[in-house]
This record gives structure tokens, sequence and C-alpha cells, in this order.
């Protein structure tokens, strides 16, 4: 009997061994368990995990109210909300990463970037109203320091300057610049008076002469072109590789006869007047219907009166005139390049005959073409 008693006993023990051994392993996995679900819900209640599905959410949807308040309020003159929400949307497409800038109890700001380059705030709180998904009042939970509460968003700020472009464009002042459609005024010149490189020759002697102005845009939201027009309003294609000849138009053949016109009349009346062969005060008058009045030529052939009584010249004739060509600068402002043939009675030398090379800087003022310079050559 005390050898199956003792064998009975160790049964028993074996059998409750094995027990508490279920027991023990179904309490461990029960805790195994409840540690991971605990620790799933401490993971997603973290702030950055709130963060995680407000990125996935703007880089998914690409639009919210926030983002529609900042565009609006943006200047862009140029382009429609439509258009720049295009740009913001491609922007946000490329993908969002977030850098958390501070924290504190309750509350943590992260700062929103895209390719390197911040372009807004979002502000997480706690939401002390929500429920956690496990009873943090229950043991052993109870026992912990951490809040299962999760994190909400309270603000956002968002800022795309990062967005904007210049755009600027050198163009002759009598051009015009447009920009998705829009005309720029001349609020948006930044430089005046720049020469034309194909006419730096001529700035020195003439004034007047046409100059080009710079424009400048800052308020571009992507890529945009400048559409450049001419004074009659065409579209200009610009060729960057060449000079500023290409703004100079070719006179047309009504210009030229017109040019051709008012060259051999001037040149009459200018080479009369200047031989003193003719009364000062007459000659002046018969000139002064091709003089721009105020300009140089005008003064210089005004302060030339008095001198003209003391020439010894008795008669000068015009034999021929040639306009042997017609630079049209734009603006209404040309250079004529003009020979003239003349005969010329010195009282003491007789007859000379001489060739009269000359360059004339003119205007065309209403209907009339005016002479405001000339150099001899």
């Amino acid at each position: 009997m005390t050898k199956k008693n003792t064998r009975r006993g160790r049964v028993i023990y074996a059998v409750c061994l094995y027990l508490w051994g279920l027991l023990l392993l179904g309490g461990a996995v029960w805790l195994l368990g409840g540690a991971w679900k605990y620790a799933e819900a401490y993971e997603a209640s973290r702030p950055n995990a709130a963060m995680e599905r407000y990125v996935q959410n703007l880089s998914t949807q690409l639009w919210d109210e926030g983002v529609a308040q900042t565009v609006a309020a943006m200047p862009h003159e140029v382009q429609s909300d439509e258009e720049v929400a295009v740009h913001v949307q491609k922007l946000l497409s490329e993908g969002v990463d977030y850098l958390r800038k501070s924290g504190g109890e309750g509350h943590a700001v992260y700062a929103l970037r895209c390719n390197g380059k911040t372009f807004g705030t979002v502000t997480l709180v706690e939401d002390r109203e929500a429920e956690p998904e496990i009873d943090v009042k229950a043991f052993p939970w109870r026992l912990l320091p951490w809040s299962l509460k999760p994190w909400k968003v309270e603000s956002e700020e968002f800022d795309f300057r990062g967005l904007y472009s210049s755009v600027e464009a050198v163009v002759p002042r009598s051009f015009s610049v447009w920009l998705n459609g829009t005309r720029l005024g001349t609020q948006y010149i930044v430089e005046e008076g720049i020469p034309f490189d194909s006419l730096a020759e001529y700035y020195d002697d003439y004034e007047g002469l046409p100059t080009k102005v710079r424009y400048r845009f800052d308020n571009a939201i992507g890529r945009l072109v400048p559409e450049i027009r001419d004074e009659d309003g065409e579209i200009f294609s610009l060729d960057r590789g060449r000079d500023d000849s290409q703004f100079i138009k070719p006179c047309s053949e009504a210009e030229l006869k017109r040019l051709a016109d008012f060259a051999a009349g001037f040149v009459v009346n200018y080479l009369k007047y200047t031989s003193g062969a003719i009364d000062p005060t007459y000659g002046y008058k018969k000139l002064t219907p091709y003089l721009l009045p105020g300009a140089a030529l005008d003064e210089r052939m005004k302060g030339a009166i008095d001198g003209q009584s003391w020439a010894h010249t008795d008669s000068v004739s015009v034999d021929s005139s040639t306009l042997n060509s017609a630079l049209s600068l734009g603006d209404g402002c040309y250079v004529l390049d003009i020979s003239a043939d003349t005969t010329t009675f010195v009282h003491g030398k007789g007859e000379i005959k001489n060739t009269n090379n000359m360059r004339v800087m003119c205007v065309k003022k209403n209907d009339d073409i005016r002479a405001i310079s000339l150099e001899l050559y």
C-alpha cells in the first residue's frame, strides 16, 4: 500500500504541477497580450502617430480649408486661385514630412516640410475628452503614469512664400510685358534708361534715343514665361542670342518715301541757311518747319543767326541729295544718312563744288517729321 500511495502521490503532484504550469502560462499569455495591447494603444496615443495620420491625409487629399485660405490670401495678381492651387497641390504631392519644433504638457508643435523647405506649422493637443481604448483605471494599468488619450490638431498655419519666383524682362520702353494674359503696369518697372547695345555709338551724340526698361514681377507661383509685345501690340519673339538690333524694325516703303521727301526739303534749307548766302532770319524761318522746337539742332540754328551775317558766300545751290539709309529706332525716332552735292560761289574764290555727308536724328511728331540733331562726317 505504501508503494501505491507513493505512486499515486507522484501522479497527483505531476498533475498539479502541470495544471499550475498551464495556469502560469495562461496568465503570462494574458499579461503579455494585455501588455501588447497597451503598447499598441500607447504608441497610437503619441503625437507622432497623429502627425503621421495628418500628413498622410494632407499628401493624399492635397487640400484642406487651411491651405485654401492661405492660397486665397497670397498675392498672386496674375494668377487665379485655381491656378495657384494646382502648383500647391503639385508641391504637396511630391511628399510631405515633418519635424518637431517644440512641445510641452498637452501640446506639440511640428514644422511641415517639402523638398527640404518649411511651408507650414501644425499644433497638436491632447484630446482630453476622448476615451482611450484601454481602461486605464483598471489594474494594472492604473499603476502606469502614461496617458493614452489621443492627440488632435488644434491649429495649422501655412506659408507658401517659398513657392514664389521672380520673372524679369528687359524690353524697349515702347514694348509691353504680359504674364499669364495680364499686362504688367509701370509699377513693375524697376530700372529705366537702359541703352540699346546696338545704338551705343549714338548716345553721346544724340538725345532722345530709345531706351529699354526692366520689368520685375516677384509674385509668380510656379514657372511663368513672360510674353513680350511691341508698340503695335503684336507678340514679339525675343531671340536671346541676338543683340538689340532685333528690336529695330526696318522702315516700310511708305516710311522711306516720307523720310526721303523730308530729307530733300531739309537739306536744301539747311545748307542754304548755314552757307550764309541768304538773310539769316529768313533762312531760319524757312528751316523751322523741319526742326523740332527746343531740340538741340533748333537751338544751334537759332544761336547761329547773328554769325551768319559774317559769311562771304554769295550763293549756294543744291544740285542733288540722296537719302542713303534710314534707320528706325522705334518710338517714331529715325537716323537718316544723307548726302548732298552743292555748288557754292564764294566771293574772292569763285565757284566751289562740294559733297556734304550728314547723319540727322529726327522724330515723328503728330504727322510731321522734325530734326533734333545733326552730325557732319
